[in-house]
Order: C-alpha cells, then structure tokens, then sequence
C-alpha cells in the first residue's frame, strides 16, 4: 500500500504541473495568441467472444490498453496540450486516463506526461505511448527491445527530434539518439502475482529503476539507396528483492544511487561478485539490447522497399552474433503515394529465438578455489533471453515491453511469473491500406512455435496461429473501428474476438 501511495503520489505531481500549464497558456491564450491548443480524446472500446483470452493480435503491441483477458471493455479520456514558445520551442503534454471493466487493470493514468522540444532536441518527463523508431507501429511485431507490447513505462529522457542531417556531410548521413532514466511502478502487481500463485513463485522484485538508450545513424533516405544501423539498450537495475524460498523472508537490496546510474550506461559489474555472494553483479541489472541492420531501395519517389535485421543480445556473445540466425529477418514495402492506395504498407518478418549462444555458460568466476582454478575453459551461451533470476524478467505489468512472440508472463496459467517459452520461431504478416476516402483497412497474421528455455525445456511444443481483420471509418472528428480476430493453438487456446472501438478528438481552444 505504501509503494501504491508513492506511486499516486507522483502522478498527482505530474498531473498538477500539466494542469498549471493549462492554466498559463489559457491565460496566454485569451489575450489573444493563437499559439496555443488544447484538445482532448474520448473513446470506448469492447471485446468480446469466446476463449479464456482476447485474440493475440487485437491485444499486442497496443501499449496494454486492451486487457488480454476475454470479454473486456474501457473508456479513455485525454486531454493534450501544445504551445509554442517563441519561434522555435514547442512545450506538449498529455493526461490520458482509463476506466477498464473485466480487465487486467481497473483504472489508471496510461498517459501523464510534459514534452519541450526545438527542431533539434527534445526534453520529456512521465509516460508516454511512443511510436517506435524504425519498425512499423500497426504492421511489424516490432522491436526487441523498446517496443509498443506494454504500458509506458515513466521516465525523464532526452534526445534528437527525429532524425538529425550532420553537418558537412553533404545531407548524406543522418543520427537518431536518445537516452533516459525511469522507474518500473509494478511492484505490487509482482508481489501479487507471487502471492496468488500457491507456491510456484517464490520471490519477486520492487522499486525497479529503468534506463534505456538507442542510437540509430543511416544514409539520406531520400537517394536511390540507402542504409542504417543502430542499436537499442534497456536496463533493469536498483530494486528490492524478497526471496521466500527457504520459509523465511531473504531481502536484498540494490543501489540506485549515482554511481549505480552510471554502471548501467555500459554493462560493467563486479570482479569479486562471487567473494561478494552476489551473482547477479556479474553484470549491474538486466541487460536486453538490439543491434540494426537495415537497407534499403526508393524504386520511385513514393514506393520504397527496405530489408533489415534486428539482432537480439543480452551480452557479449550476442553483440559477435554467437546467437546463430536469432533476430527479426524482415521485408517492408511503404506507398506514399497522395489518394486511396489499396495497399499503404506490408511487412513479411520471420522471428527466430532458439539459439541464444547454445545451452551452456560456463565461466570459472561463478565457483570458489580450488575448482576457480581448475577450469580452464570459458563458454558463454545461454542468454535466457529476457529472463533474470534476479530482476524476474524483462517485463511491465506481466507484458513484454519488446517482441511479444515471446508470450508475456501475464499469459502463464500456472501463476509463473518469468518467461515459460522463449525459443521462438515465428512466421508474420501484416497489410494495410484504404478501400475508400474514409474507409481504411488492417490484416495481420503469425504462426508461432516454442520449446521453452535451455533450463527448462518443454515437453510438448507451443504452437500459435494468430490473426485479425479489422475496419477504420473516419468521418471528421469521429473514428469507428470494427475488427474480428482469431488465436488457435496451445499457447492463448482456441480464442475468437469481436472487437469495436468508437473515438471522437475535439478541440477545447
């Protein structure tokens, strides 16, 4: 209750800060400007159908705004502020909060946040939904590392507003670079989670810090050719861990103090950690990062095809590409073309995880002499990819914050709140374009399957097909969206969704 009190605390903060704005640029704003706007999204949605959850794909990669389980249903309120400071400087925000029914949360803020930025960098405190940096937010399963499967997740950042030319190069060569620090609010979900689950969890984690960064430097997309790589970087460090495992309550507690913040920009850890007793130091926190790999071909000035791989790593055997054929394989084609196009964009991906630099790891630093000495050979390999024994995954509120064809803990029956199955291939698709002036459609399917982890693998092989249809209807400031999707297989069960969305954006002044 303390931690949830805190945490109210904080967003009470944040949302009486955005509401002063308000009050400042409307005082601005009746003297006459017009450099001010302030608008607000209403919108309600419901899911409803057969099947212990809602269907995959009209749940993923949605920031957990629609609750997994089945028959479901929320309204949203937001209000947006946008004022421009000067002739260069543009301070937004957003308070957006939900009302859910027979979901995973009942009411909240999914958004709190304040946005100052120039053309060139910006400054942003609080959660906000952000798009993704190079992958396709509605077609693509998306990124490794930041992507768009769970709640935003609060912090302070700082970075390019988009992608910035360097100077002297000619417009040849353009940077992406962003850095930030935040803090995971779902400490008391875990400890729930731990105490609902009759034995099988034995410990959990609080008070989470969070620090990510992605730099991305590629050729003007704009000539025949082009190219970009990048990489994307998130930590899990500083928290508290309570283990029960031995019938009595063990806590340890991890820095967050400066130093700590500093450790965690490079994965440095301690020499002595076994002398230390403390494992888990062998790297400070959870590392989960990508490396990018993308080309890409203009064939005309409005149809563009790319090619790319984003490769998986959480520690040096994956940055050397150790991990075999791991990582997203992807082709995309985008229609910019002015007017209806019946199709806009379409992604092909095929997502492998079962690699993970083999099954063993294998290092004299974990024992004690005289066996330190005795071994003679270093593997490293079994990179578990998102799970930590210490910080109990890379995960927000149950839901992957990367690729969700890894299933997200939420989905564990059992009450397991790691990640059961994370050797994946998988087979993806996703179309979309507009029939009318107004009417605009969506289609996406995958098939997964899963052997579980080299610790623990799975007897039986998960099996997913998952897909969805859906319609977009704009009519001025109202947006009415039907979709049906389906999910067969032994990972969400034999699921089939109904889903409506019905949104109008108005203008306040």
């Amino acid at each position: 209750m303390k931690s949830f009190s805190i945490d109210l605390f904080r967003f009470a903060f944040v949302l009486m800060i955005a509401l002063s704005c308000v009050r400042y640029v409307y005082a601005e704003g009746v003297e006459g400007t017009a450099r001010t706007n302030v608008t607000y999204d209403v919108a309600a949605e419901a899911a409803f159908g057969t099947g212990d959850y809602n269907a995959y794909q009209l749940v993923t990669n949605r920031h957990h705004i629609l609750g997994t389980r089945s028959n479901t249903a929320y309204m949203r309120a937001a209000v947006n502020l946008n004022h421009r400071i000067g002739g260069s400087w543009n301070l937004a925000g957003c308070v957006d909060a939900v009302a859910s029914l027979h979901a995973d949360h009942k009411v909240y803020l999914q958004q709190c946040y304040l946005r100052l930025a120039n053309k060139i960098l910006f400054v942003e405190a609080g959660n906000h939904e952000e798009r993704q940096v190079v992958r396709d937010d509605s077609l693509s399963v998306g990124s490794f590392v930041k992507g768009t499967n769970a709640k935003p997740i609060p912090q302070v950042r700082v970075g390019t507003n988009g992608f910035l030319t360097v100077p002297y190069t000619k417009e040849w060569v353009q940077v992406n670079f962003e850095i930030g620090y935040g803090r995971f609010l779902d400490g008391d979900y875990r400890r729930d989670v731990m105490m609902n689950s009759n034995g099988v969890n034995m410990s959990y984690i609080s008070g989470v810090y969070y620090h990510q960064k992605h730099l991305y430097i590629r050729s003007n997309p704009n000539k025949r050719f082009f190219a970009m790589i990048g990489i994307e970087h998130a930590v899990q460090f500083g928290g508290t861990h309570r283990d029960f495992s031995d019938g009595t309550m063990k806590v340890i507690e991890k820095p967050a103090n400066m130093n700590a913040f500093l450790n965690v920009i490079l994965p440095l850890g301690d020499d002595e950690y076994f002398e230390h007793e403390a494992l888990e130091d062998w790297v400070f926190g959870n590392h989960v990062g990508v490396m990018t790999y993308q080309v890409g071909c203009n064939i005309t000035p409005c149809h563009r095809v790319q090619a790319y791989l984003d490769n998986p790593f959480e520690d040096g055997s994956g940055v050397r590409k150790g991990n075999g054929y791991d990582g997203l394989w992807g082709l995309q084609y985008s229609n910019t073309s002015p007017g209806r196009q019946i199709v806009r964009a379409a992604v092909f991906e095929y997502f492998q995880s079962t690699n993970q630099s083999g099954p063993l790891h294998w290092d004299n630093a974990d024992y004690p002499e005289p066996i330190r000495s005795q071994i003679t050979e270093f593997v490293t390999g079994a990179d578990n990819y998102y799970n930590h024994y210490f910080y109990g995954g890379y995960q927000y509120y149950g839901m992957v914050p990367g690729v969700a064809l890894i299933t997200s803990p939420i989905y564990n029956k059992d009450g397991y709140s790691d990640f059961h199955d994370t050797r994946v291939k998988a087979w993806h698709v996703g179309v979309r374009g507009e029939l009318t002036g107004r009417l605009s459609y969506m289609l996406r399917g995958s098939y997964r399957e899963g052997w579980g982890t080299y610790y623990a693998p799975l007897a039986r092989r998960h099996h997913s097909f998952d897909a969805m249809i859906q319609g977009s209807y704009n009519l001025n400031a109202w947006n009415v969206s039907a979709a049906y999707g389906l999910s067969k297989g032994n990972i969400y069960g034999d699921c089939s969704t109904f889903n409506i969305r019905i949104g109008y954006h108005g203008k306040i002044f």
